[in-house]
């Protein structure tokens, strides 16, 4: 299987250029890191190139820059490319290896911040085209509703529209998803994701019962609370990884210089570890146990729950168990982590200004569509008197259809507008459900309260004429 085309760099490149240094500094010849790198499964692309790589090399016996030169036209990933290519001239002119890659890491760390912060700005542009275009959605539904009842066009083609218009704003969703998905960073379980799912499918349900005003607000509620579990997780995670990279770099300093991992693990525990001195205490446990140096970092990544922590541990547990420099990789790990800690904070920045405008235009929308119920229902029984039914007539209109149609755009758009946060702020579809939530709150407030309070001053406006006498379920 082809890799995919891509022109960017990724973090997952970063993190294989560090795991390759921390194998030079064990001093491992080519063909063995060749060998290593094509069974660490979880570089994904990567590791299927360097199994080709090794096949070559080992199987059909090809000289190392002969098997690079084959291997490479097949890449498609450009940095990827460029890498290798560079990689097999530094091997075959004797270059110092431990100087080429920092240098690398280095570049690559450049590019992967250009390339953020280029995405950063488009992203930016895109979002505020992507709210006006949502919001006219709403607004091209009160034009299209008033035509259809001047000229008495009927409900069927509110349906149609109605339709079109969800599909538009789910279209819409998945051109942001596709141009800034952002990377996965954090390790969910499998109930977690189960509760997730159960939070979804439990305010859908309530939704699908009830369809009205009512449901929609204890919807978003449930939303609320299944989104805040993920939403507060991710913030642990954020403190956790910051406290990371202050532990790497005093573990591998200290390290340096006992070269023992218990002795390493006893003195760092006397300093302030903050929210890793859990994790690093479990580790140690484990240590005196017996458990293989490799197995105690990888279950000090997974039990963090982050992505990062995971990488970077798998990285410093290679160079632990093959004797590399410890100090040396250890800092450039460091410094990997807080380039991108650094962008993820940027891009959360971006986030909530987009946050707070799209929950100002989602209550507009809603109060737009209160409004316009409200008129259509107070003009409909001014129109349906004997004098006035003479002179010009109206369409009829089924006004909880009407406000079902309204409900259902405000809910779409409450969903859309809810992954697209989530997307701004470079966070996971199930913090999205955070927002979701709020959204359809929002929404939910909104639209009624307008609509009542319409009803209301018009009704008062209209006093010789008959008023509206009851208020249909849905709204």
């Amino acid at each position: 299987m082809q890799l995919r085309s891509q022109d960017e760099v990724d973090s997952k490149f970063i993190f294989l250029v560090a795991y390759i240094l921390a194998l030079f500094t064990a001093d491992l010849p080519p063909e063995s890191i060749v060998v290593t790198l094509s069974g660490l499964k979880y570089f994904g692309e990567y590791s299927k190139t360097f199994g080709r790589l090794a096949t070559l090399i080992h199987g059909y016996r090809y000289k190392f820059s002969n098997a690079i030169n084959i291997v490479s036209t097949k890449i498609h990933i450009k940095p990827f490319r460029e890498f290798i290519v560079r990689f097999s001239q530094a091997l075959s002119h004797g270059d110092e290896m431990i100087s080429f890659l920092n240098r690398e890491i280095d570049m690559t760390l450049n590019d992967y911040n250009a390339d953020m912060n280029r995405k950063i700005e488009s992203m930016n542009n895109f979002l505020a085209i992507y709210g006006s275009l949502s919001s006219s959605l709403v607004f091209l539904m009160v034009n299209l509703t008033l035509v259809s009842i001047l000229f008495d066009v009927g409900t069927s083609v509110l349906q149609l529209l109605s339709m079109a218009m969800v599909a538009v704003i789910g279209l819409l969703t998945l051109v942001v998803y596709v141009l800034y998905k952002p990377e996965i960073y954090v390790i969910l379980k499998r109930n977690e994701k189960l509760v997730a799912v159960i939070g979804l499918l439990l305010s859908m349900t309530i939704m699908l019962l009830q369809r009205n005003y009512v449901a929609v607000a204890i919807a978003g509620g449930v939303l609320i609370g299944t989104g805040m579990f993920f939403r507060m997780k991710e913030r642990r995670l954020n403190i956790l990884e910051r406290h990371y990279v202050a532990f790497v770099t005093y573990f591998s300093r200290t390290y340096h210089v006992v070269n023992n991992l218990m002795d390493t693990f006893l003195s760092v525990m006397r300093g302030d570890l903050g929210t890793m001195r859990p994790l690093v205490s479990s580790s140690l446990n484990r240590l005196k146990f017996g458990v293989r140096k490799s197995l105690i970092f990888e279950m000090m990544g997974e039990e963090s729950g982050s992505v990062l922590i995971l990488m970077m541990n798998r990285i410093i547990s290679a160079t632990v168990e093959l004797g590399g420099n410890v100090k040396e990789v250890g800092e450039t790990v460091s410094r990997i982590g807080t380039t991108l800690l650094n962008l993820r904070a940027r891009r959360e920045q971006n986030g909530r200004a987009f946050e707070a405008s799209v929950f100002a235009m989602q209550g507009a929308s809603s109060a737009i569509g209160g409004s316009l119920l409200a008129l259509i229902q107070v003009f409909e029984n001014i129109f349906s008197t004997n004098v006035i039914n003479s002179i010009f007539t109206l369409g009829q209109v089924s006004i909880p259809q009407l406000s079902l149609l309204l409900l259902a755009i405000l809910v779409a758009l409450s969903f859309a507008n809810g992954i697209s946060i989530a997307i701004a702020y470079g966070k996971t579809f199930y913090s999205s459900l955070y927002f979701v939530g709020i959204l359809l709150v929002i929404t939910a407030l909104s639209f009624h309260f307008t609509y009542v309070l319409t009803q209301g001053i018009f009704s008062g406006v209209f006093q010789g004429l008959p008023t509206v006498t009851s208020i249909p379920g849905n709204i």
